[in-house]
């Protein structure tokens, strides 16, 4: 779990050169912060006088938490913070502080118009290649940030860049460190491999009841049934409750009436946009176009990009919703090729061109019915899963039975036997679950008896009202029962020890220098396998197999013994090992080279911020940062 949880704390080094800054919410402190040490008021740390508060922390944690849960919804918070993920944060938000605080100390600015231009420039924002204003509010909000956040989240993450950008952009690896490295890929070795097999051991005396006893008790898991639950449960799906949904011509209609501006045809505008952050400028702009210049050519003299400034075709409500109804209003006022006055809004001022008029054209009823009708089917199943559910949630909350839930509801009753985790049954080994069961079995082991039945989402637009049965714990079969299995299990257990036994023993003389093939033989053994090759051989292999990787790493005149799994033991040997060239593969030092260095520039980052932080001094509140990590725990911290 906390492995995944890493992946969001991604590098700042990287996220601040790269440019992504919608991904730094999860990693970069936005919001508000006060100046000068206040750790005896409740801070977690303070960073050269900055202090970060403990809600700063939490919401943090909270957002990359969030962030986790997109790419697994199964992901516990409360377990992450266990695994020490509240501590990532902290740490993490130590490290960009100070990068912050370095860079107000030394004078590091960063202007408001490029933090504007940050805004404009993030992928997440934009539609069909420019900003669209309703698009940056709906993610703001799904962020849960403000503005203000925002702002403050991407004037942070400049400073950094301008703070360690300098230090990084050089980093460069000596050649004196790749050499080695390329010439360890070139080295050439020679050996063998040859495998000695359980199955070639002699077959063992019978087992006393002594050694068998104790067989099966060193080995009980295997001879033990695992829990069972049997439950009974009924499904509640959308698409079910969507094959019961009609619509009638009037409520058709009503909606072809209301979304005219959809149905009915709304003018468009092809449009041309350049926004300058003063008035001056864009009267300037405007100049040049009413005294003979093209719009384009106008904009370029003033650096925007042909790319910049179209942005489409536009119907009036749209382009409100991205700029503001001012805006709009003037855009779509002048003819086709004129340009408008400068209009100032939110985002600066605009002079807009209206490069082409595109006509309303209109559906009718008829053409729009197959899609209107698709459209209130789906919202009203929605609305009907969305109210079943909640119904259901509150008669169960109300200690209201499964059985008369199901029954008030319709919904159609299975009863599940006492399974396994895996969905098999013990007691009917024919038994098979089916395929809409198998997501049901995982909730049921994760469900806990004293809840009684509950409701649980199984997929999107798929929930199960669930009720546990029977609960049988782990039980050990009587040895009886399987005497049989556990002798033969003995069995092949004792001539697997023994085959490990003759492997040691060939592993041990080779190793003393003399021959593998020898040793082989006078064990009556096969003869190896030879093995020769090079490590950049098998660079390319996602898949190494053990002998191999062990013949990679011995030693001239080396060997070593690698388990085959319950068949036997391989014994790998190594009889020679050249040295490698690099002067016949030059490229792979360059390569060497390349590849060491995309993990220096943050090797190197993270050394100065280190040096940073012991430069402006950190101070950690230990305790404060136990506190709130039993906040989200839900456990007392120690004291």
């Amino acid at each position: 779990m906390i492995s995944l949880f890493r992946k969001y704390l991604t590098s700042w080094f990287a996220l601040g050169l790269l440019g992504l800054v919608l991904v730094a919410f999860a990693v970069t402190g936005v919001g508000n912060t006060s100046f000068g040490s206040s750790l005896s008021s409740g801070g977690v740390a303070s960073v050269g006088g900055q202090a970060i508060s403990e809600t700063r922390l939490l919401a943090e944690f909270d957002r990359t938490m969030r962030r986790a849960r997109q790419q697994d919804p199964k992901l516990d918070p409360r377990a992450a913070a266990r695994q020490g993920a509240v501590g990532e944060v902290y740490e993490q938000l130590i490290a960009t502080t100070a990068l912050e605080r370095f860079g107000a100390v030394n004078g590091v600015a960063i202007s408001d118009r490029a933090v504007d231009g940050e805004i404009a420039s993030v992928d997440a924002f934009r539609v069909n290649g420019h900003f669209d204003q309703a698009t940056y509010k709906r993610l703001l909000a799904d962020q849960r940030l403000s503005a203000r956040d925002l702002r403050d989240g991407l004037h942070g993450d400049l400073v950094r860049k301008q703070v360690v950008t300098p230090v990084i952009a050089a980093a460069k690896v000596p050649r004196g460190i790749a050499e080695p490295y390329a010439a360890l890929l070139l080295e050439r070795r020679t050996g063998g491999v040859a495998v000695v097999t359980a199955s070639a051991m002699p077959a063992p005396p019978a087992p006393t009841a002594v050694q068998l006893s104790a067989f099966y008790a060193a080995n009980g898991a295997r001879y033990t049934v695992p829990e069972r639950r049997s439950f009974r449960y009924a499904l509640i799906d959308r698409d079910r409750l969507a094959a019961g949904v009609s619509m009638t011509d009037a409520e058709v209609r009503k909606y072809y009436d209301a979304n005219q501006e959809t149905y009915g045809g709304a003018e468009q505008r092809r449009l041309a946009q350049a926004v300058l952050p003063d008035e001056a400028k864009a009267a300037a702009l405007t100049a040049a176009v009413k005294s003979g210049k093209s719009f384009a050519a106008a904009a370029a003299a003033a650096e925007f990009a042909a790319a910049d400034i179209d942005i489409g075709q536009q119907t009036k409500a749209k382009f409100a919703a991205a700029t503001s109804p001012q805006v709009a209003d003037a855009a779509f006022a002048v003819r086709a090729g004129g340009i408008t006055a400068p209009v100032k809004s939110a985002f600066g001022w605009h002079v807009v061109e209206t490069v082409a008029i595109i006509p309303a054209k209109a559906r009718s009823l008829a053409e729009a019915r197959p899609e209107i009708v698709a459209k209130l089917r789906s919202d009203r199943a929605d609305q009907l899963l969305s109210d079943t559910v909640g119904k259901i949630e509150d008669a169960l909350s109300s200690r209201i039975s499964f059985a008369a839930v199901a029954k008030q509801y319709t919904l159609t009753v299975v009863a599940v036997p006492a399974v396994t985790r895996t969905g098999t049954n013990p007691a009917d080994p024919a038994y098979t679950a089916p395929p809409a069961t198998v997501p049901v079995i995982a909730k049921a082991f994760e469900a806990d008896p004293a809840d009684g039945a509950a409701l649980l989402q199984l997929a999107k637009g798929q929930f199960a009202v669930l009720e546990l049965g029977d609960i049988i714990p782990p039980a050990p079969v009587p040895l009886a029962k399987v005497r049989d299995a556990v002798v033969a299990a003995w069995a092949s257990d004792y001539r697997l020890r023994a085959a490990k036994a003759v492997a040691d023993t060939v592993s041990a003389e080779t190793t003393k220098g003399m021959p593998f093939a020898a040793v082989l033989a006078a064990h009556k053994l096969a003869p190896p396998s030879p093995l020769t090759g090079r490590r950049i051989d098998l660079a390319q292999q996602t898949q190494v197999p053990p002998p191999l990787q062990a013949f990679l790493v011995l030693g001239a005149g080396r060997s070593r013994v690698i388990p085959a799994g319950t068949e036997g033991y391989w014994v790998v040997h190594v009889d020679s090992v050249a040295p490698g060239d690099v002067t016949t593969a030059p490229q792979l030092v360059d390569s060497a080279r390349a590849q060491f260095s995309q993990s220096a520039p943050d090797e190197i980052g993270a050394a100065f911020a280190q040096a940073v932080e012991a430069d402006l001094g950190v101070k950690r509140n230990t305790a404060a940062l136990a506190a709130a990590t039993a906040r989200l725990t839900g456990s007392t911290p120690v004291k």
